[in-house]
């Protein structure tokens, strides 16, 4: 088959006319696999484009003023009381669907500006224009400016999951007061919904629920589903999880110790895969028992699993209300991290050293515990961020609230040492599965999957090497990073390829010649704008594992 040529400099093209025209007259089905991506990028911004000027019509429509006659244009100061009810009669939209369009509209062409020109130009898509409303709606407009100014600019390069954990951090830093109001509001209104699908199952689903009991949940669920499938289940883990939830609800698991429930799931089931499933980990991937969150083949009855939370060590010394992120969940406000802190006596303490730029520089666990922890739950991480100069400049005027001085001189000899340590890690390289201290090391590092765009936490990751142990590749920090299962079958089965050049630094390779660099990111950012309530001063907010 003949092949049609892209135009040069297509990339370039701001959306509009122009794009339009050119991008018309391309036929798809003639264009080279290279150059695909390039015509789908372009395709993008003038959709973008087109998605703006739908939203300003819509938007002039509910200014309109009704009792001006139908041939006059004249304009209200703001949205018409039943202008949703005009856009629901034009585009047959449900009443919800039209005050929701309607409410975005307006608000993204009156309040949020810089988000309508941004979408305008094509530099983020309509589905990240509706997570910067989404978090934004609401929020004095000095703060949405402000927040606007800063992640605009990188939000092309984000996908909407991480923009929206970089969208809460913020939010909850410049107004922590109108966050907690929020949270305490939707706590209120807490319920559960179940729904038929058309395939007639049924979706179950909760919301408003307290973040730190909601993600002790979510921990069970996962690390029993876990030890199931260690058992023998053939099903894949979701869908064991799903099976221990219900369980869990339907009172069929009443009263029956772990050992039992995996023996109850277990005991109808023969060994080996099923049809509907497949082994959870393969090719290259450690298929160990991963227990850092908790797991353990016993957990106490009458307590929460443990989770895993990552919380700066001056937010804890109450120094600041900045977020701490729950890995896989979000970022949740300080008071919840403190609560989740205070019960974890017993989890695996974890802390991370950080340079001026937010990035990590080392990291390991620490044995000491301040005064006041208790063992309301059973396994979990507590991962305590600390920049090396609040490190230092807590040796020299040790805090007295907690005996956290204790903790302080435990990280800071271990980071006089870190040279050696980091040497250690790496000192095995021959083996087959990594070392506890080396897949720490990479968890803390990378801190989510490495996969393009995945969040998934590394904690629920695999260790995996980024060139083959079967191909002779060492079991090194330098040749390891956590990777979810889907993402290391790209490798495995899809034709990718992946490179570490430098330790934390990924880059694939796709089939159609894409590059795509996943490199660690700071863990702690910049706040865009002084926290008024803490005074001024530098604000760092959390990056999303």
């Amino acid at each position: 088959m003949l092949v049609e040529q892209v135009p040069e400099g297509l990339e370039e093209i701001p959306p509009g006319p122009e794009l339009a025209a050119v991008i018309a007259l391309l036929d798809v089905s003639r264009v080279a696999g290279r150059d695909l991506p390039i015509v789908l990028r372009a395709r993008a911004r003038q959709r973008s484009h087109e998605e703006a000027e739908f939203l300003r019509i819509i938007a002039e429509m509910g200014r309109r003023d009704p009792f001006s006659g139908f041939d006059m244009v004249a304009t209200l100061d703001e949205q018409a009381r039943y202008a949703a009810d005009e856009l629901r009669v034009a585009l047959t939209l449900t009443r919800r669907a039209a005050d929701d369009t309607q409410a975005y509209a307006d608000d993204l062409m009156f309040h949020m500006p810089l988000v309508h020109a941004a979408l305008y130009a094509g530099r983020i898509d309509p589905a990240k224009a509706r997570v910067f409303w989404c978090h934004l709606h609401g929020l004095a407009a000095y703060h949405v400016e402000s927040i606007c100014a800063a992640l605009l600019p990188v939000a092309g390069g984000l996908n909407t999951g991480q923009l929206a954990a970089r969208l809460s951090c913020e939010v909850i830093a410049v107004d922590p007061e109108r966050a907690r109001k929020q949270y305490e509001r939707a706590v209120t209104e807490r319920a559960v919904i179940a729904y038929l699908n058309p395939d007639g199952t049924v979706t179950l689903t909760a919301t408003g629920l307290p973040a730190e009991e909601a993600a002790a949940a979510c921990e069970r669920i996962h690390q029993l589903a876990k030890q199931v499938k260690r058992a023998g289940h053939p099903a894949t883990l979701d869908q064991i999880k799903a099976d221990v939830m219900l369980g869990l609800l339907n009172r069929r698991f009443d009263h029956m110790t772990t050992p039992q429930i995996i023996t109850a799931m277990t005991s109808d089931v023969e060994s080996g895969p099923a049809e509907t499933g497949q082994a959870e980990s393969g090719g290259d991937q450690d298929n160990q028992p991963n227990l850092a969150s908790g797991g353990t083949a016993s957990e106490p009855v009458g307590r929460l699993a443990g989770v895993e939370v990552s919380v700066e060590l001056a937010t804890l010394l109450g120094r600041n209300d900045h977020p701490a992120v729950i890995p896989g969940l979000g970022p949740v406000l300080a008071e919840v991290a403190r609560r989740v802190v205070a019960g974890q006596r017993g989890a695996q303490w974890r802390y991370t050293l950080l340079n001026r730029d937010g990035r990590f520089v080392f990291g390991g666990i620490t044995r000491r515990r301040p005064a006041g922890t208790g063992d309301r739950s059973h396994g979990g991480i507590v991962e305590l961020l600390i920049p090396i100069d609040l490190l230092d400049e807590l040796v020299h005027d040790p805090p007295d609230a907690g005996e956290w001085g204790r903790v302080v001189v435990d990280i800071a000899a271990q980071y006089r040492d870190y040279a050696q340590q980091l040497r250690d890690i790496d000192a095995d390289p021959d083996r087959r599965f990594p070392t506890a201290a080396l897949r720490r090391h990479v968890q803390q590092r990378d801190r989510a999957c490495v996969g393009p765009g995945c969040r998934r936490p590394a904690s629920k990751s695999e260790f995996d090497h980024t060139r083959d142990y079967q191909h002779h590749g060492p079991t090194t920090s330098t040749n390891g990073g956590p990777v979810c299962k889907h993402d290391h079958n790209l490798k495995s089965e899809g034709g990718w390829t992946l490179h570490q050049p430098k330790p934390g630094e990924f880059i694939w390779h796709t089939p159609l010649g894409q590059t795509h660099h996943s490199q660690g990111e700071p863990i702690l950012y910049p706040a865009t704008t002084p926290n008024q309530l803490l005074g001024p001063g530098r604000i760092w907010l959390q990056r999303q594992s």
